[in-house]
């Protein structure tokens, strides 16, 4: 292994563990699920049906289990498709799930080229500027025109977790000493 990639995992799991840590102290919540490292498609679908099967068990509704399950499935197969790997071939992410009075929060990370830092942030910034019905028609014309990029996106996942949530999308970048960024954001779901 070489050091970039050793310097970059710890980086992220330093993130990652600051995350963990500021949603239990500062936003007085409980950590449902988390996972640090990579994302099989596998595992994407193993945590989303054991997270599944956990919302279930503390009676959430079914609707808000439904958008939990959309959220988290659409944010993992971002991490999977689009974030970045390192020399070793390893793509390193992040997904926690939280639960405070108000609903439940998920947050995710993924590594990001800085080439890719300006258009993420405005596209996030335009998605989260949008009506509910200006969400809706901005999917389905991306959906009906077929205009998907290269790793088949064009942004839909990042608007269909907006649309999902009901509210917007907060996002961070990172700098990592790899020249690359770390991606994150979170997204809230009121019960």
């Amino acid at each position: 292994m070489n050091d970039e990639t050793y310097i970059s995992t710890s980086e992220i799991r330093s993130v990652f563990q600051n995350k963990h840590d500021r949603i239990i102290i500062d936003d007085a919540a409980k950590v449902v699920m988390s996972h640090f490292g990579s994302f099989s498609q596998d595992l994407v679908s193993s945590i989303a049906d054991r997270t599944e099967i956990v919302l279930m068990s503390k009676n959430i509704s079914r609707l808000i289990i439904k958008r939990i399950f959309s959220i988290l499935i659409e944010g993992m197969q971002n991490i999977r498709i689009h974030g970045k790997k390192d020399s070793i071939n390893n793509q390193v992410g992040f997904v926690i799930l939280s639960e405070d009075k108000v609903g439940l929060n998920v947050s995710f990370a993924n590594v990001i080229t800085f080439e890719d830092f300006e258009k993420v942030e405005k596209y996030i910034k335009k998605i989260n500027s949008y009506s509910e019905k200006e969400l809706k028609n901005t999917y389905l014309e991306i959906l009906n025109n077929g205009f998907l990029s290269e790793k088949n996106g064009a942004g839909l996942g990042l608007l269909a977790m907006r649309m999902k949530s009901g509210n917007p999308l907060e996002c961070g970048f990172y700098a990592l000493k790899s020249g690359n960024l770390l991606f994150t954001f979170r997204i809230k779901v009121k019960k």
